[in-house]
């Protein structure tokens, strides 16, 4: 992975914890998860986490937050297989 690929993925995970900061609800305790999930080098996702994250970013009308969700579901992908 290039070095500017981490700085975007640290940017995009900050944005969605900034996110979830701002929000009490159960799309931001999800995608809180899904960020410390990111940070856990052992951590496994779920096929659920998957399925959430496909459907927020989906749904997303904040194009710099959807970029984030994008980032964050491609890290998270790459180890998953």
């Amino acid at each position: 992975m290039k070095y500017g690929g981490i700085i975007k993925q640290e940017y995009s995970r900050i944005l969605i914890e900034k996110y979830c900061m701002a929000h009490n609800s159960a799309k931001s305790r999800r995608l809180e998860k899904l960020v410390e999930i990111s940070y856990d080098i052992v951590a496994e996702g779920a096929d659920a986490y998957s399925i959430f994250l496909k459907r927020a970013i989906e749904q997303e009308k904040d194009l710099e937050l959807k970029k984030a969700l994008w980032d964050l579901d491609d890290f998270l992908l790459q180890y998953t297989f």
